[in-house]
């Protein structure tokens, strides 16, 4: 039954086979997703830019943003976006922070994280507030059930973040 059976060609045929598989996976996990994704996030209202990296655990995506009207809101749409992809995606959200920003938040992170320990979310909604007054800094607080969002803005600059609860 395998007398007449030439194993260079079908040892050829499966190298082929197989090598064709591989590349097609390649392109499609490295370049067909990553750009599916970053035009749906494209679609998201204040996404200025988005960069993905192909990691050997997932997606790196980097999402710049301009300045939002709700950062819960837009970081909402933008989840829902990354929910539809099998696959594991790192967020992370890129602002125009400056050091007077990144300083203001610093100081803001220790209020931030006593309040996710202990539950008392209008103290820290206060301090952050006060904080932001004194500094001539503008800030909008949110929350949810999953997450913290920080939105600080000083003139052209703003700074987001978003802290799991």
């Amino acid at each position: 039954m395998l007398k007449g059976i030439k194993w260079q060609v079908v040892i050829l045929t499966f190298a082929v086979a197989f090598g064709g598989l591989f590349i097609g996976f390649q392109i499609y996990q490295n370049k067909l997703i990553p750009e599916r994704i970053s035009r749906d996030l494209k679609s998201v209202k204040f996404v200025k830019d988005v960069t993905i990296i192909a990691g050997d655990k997932g997606y790196d995506v980097k999402v710049k943003l301009d300045r939002v009207e709700n950062l819960m809101e837009t970081y909402g749409e933008i989840q829902e976006k990354i929910k539809k992809y099998p696959v594991k995606i790192n967020l992370f959200i890129l602002d125009n922070s400056d050091e007077r920003l990144n300083n203001v938040y610093y100081n803001l992170q220790f209020a931030l994280y006593e309040a996710i320990q202990k539950g008392d979310y209008l103290k820290m909604y206060d301090f952050v507030k006060e904080l932001s007054q004194e500094n001539g800094i503008t800030s909008q607080v949110y929350i949810d059930e999953h997450n913290i969002y920080i939105d600080l803005r000083d003139d052209s600059h703003y700074l987001y973040k978003v802290i799991a609860r």
